[in-house]
């Protein structure tokens, strides 16, 4: 069905018709000429609307416009928030990569020669594919009755449904990347690094990383040697010793690393944060997510969970709560504990200006409709 442009009276009217309560205040009128119609109407609709059969939207009765700005500014603020710790951990990582690359590949047991050592750090050098690992690999996620997953992974195909990565394909562009970044950065978008080009002829991984994304590098740690990655993980305390091999370790931070680019650009791009579902599955035993998760159960007691346990669980993995878990690795409690408060008391004044509907209501849509905020901390 197209869609034609409509002015603020005609707005009003198809909201009214919706059953949403809309008086003939200025104030009201005004909200609609405030804010992108769909930036706020359809982004933030959806916990107000009838769930019923009908395709028809159908707001439920007392909705108001300023409870879907409510939720609009809630949204921001929880963006801002989690970017700006998203951002601290991106450093983290852009530098514990670099110091780990140089680490082994300026050691004995690298085997370079002394004149690959000497020109590790331009660009012609450590691009080079003889410093990462391009064989493929095969992961297969599976998920039991006790909702708990967990990977297996090999070299070869294993037949059946499985995930792939082609590190060829990932380094091939990734060496694209790099150099379309470069020739980017030499039309003065940033002078100091363009100086530097032209100045030495090359671009040294430490300076390279402050114009990569979080993506990029991202795809640069599935790339490193294996003694890289774990050099990373330990470094970074994101090993669980002794419950997980190193290689699920690794496939493990390869995936929050993945997660933390998506909500990074999300972040960035202000879009729809809140409810924001994000399917990358992260182990039980990695970091002990899985105890962290709702209605975590113990295999030995052979207490199967139910298809109201395992949906709510399933929805924490794929919501905001991972997040939070992934930014929770990084945190002393202190922090964690701030971190906390701070989400928290973003749904207190949300909670203040519902009333339509509960702040229940939202933690549901979110995924967070269990005690996460100990859970988390625990």
């Amino acid at each position: 069905m197209e869609k034609f442009f409509a002015v603020p009276s005609e707005r009003i009217k198809i909201l009214r018709d919706r059953n949403m309560n809309i008086g003939n205040s200025s104030e009201e009128k005004e909200l609609l000429k405030k804010y992108n119609y769909y930036n706020l109407i359809n982004a933030y609709k959806d916990p107000f609307l009838y769930q019923g059969a009908s395709t028809k939207e159908k707001y439920k009765n007392g909705t108001q416009l300023k409870e879907l700005e409510a939720l609009l500014k809630f949204d921001t603020n929880l963006r801002l928030l989690f970017l700006r710790e998203i951002l601290k951990i991106e450093e983290i990582i852009k530098n514990q990569l670099v110091q780990s690359f140089y680490a082994y590949h300026l050691s004995s047991k690298s085997n370079n020669s002394e004149i690959e050592c000497a020109n590790l750090h331009r660009d012609s050098e450590y691009l080079r594919r003889k410093y990462y690992d391009l064989t493929p690999l095969y992961t297969v996620h599976h998920n039991n009755d006790y909702g708990i997953m967990h990977t297996t992974i090999s070299a070869t195909h294993p037949g059946g449904q499985c995930t792939s990565l082609d590190r060829q394909s990932t380094y091939d562009n990734y060496i694209t990347t790099v150099y379309r970044t470069l020739g980017q950065q030499r039309k003065k978008k940033n002078d100091s690094i363009k100086s530097y080009l032209e100045q030495h002829g090359y671009m040294p991984m430490w300076i390279l990383m402050n114009v990569l994304t979080f993506g990029n590098v991202s795809h640069l740690f599935t790339l490193q040697k294996k003694d890289v990655q774990v050099d990373i993980i330990k470094s970074l305390n994101l090993h669980t010793v002794p419950v997980t091999p190193y290689d699920l370790s690794i496939i493990n931070t390869s995936r929050i690393l993945q997660i933390l680019s998506i909500y990074r650009n999300i972040c960035a791009h202000n879009e729809r944060f809140y409810i924001t579902k994000v399917k990358v599955p992260i182990d039980d035993n990695y970091m002990y997510f899985g105890k962290k998760l709702p209605h975590a159960v113990n295999p030995s007691l052979r207490k199967r969970l139910n298809a109201a346990q395992k949906k709510k669980r399933l929805r924490a993995r794929q919501g905001i709560y991972v997040l939070i878990f992934i930014i929770s690795l990084f945190m002393d409690k202190k922090d964690l504990n701030d971190f906390v408060f701070e989400i928290r008391n973003e749904f207190k004044k949300l909670e203040c200006q519902l009333s339509t509907i509960s702040i229940d209501e939202i933690e549901r849509f979110m995924g967070l409709n269990f005690d996460w905020y100990n859970l988390i901390k625990g």
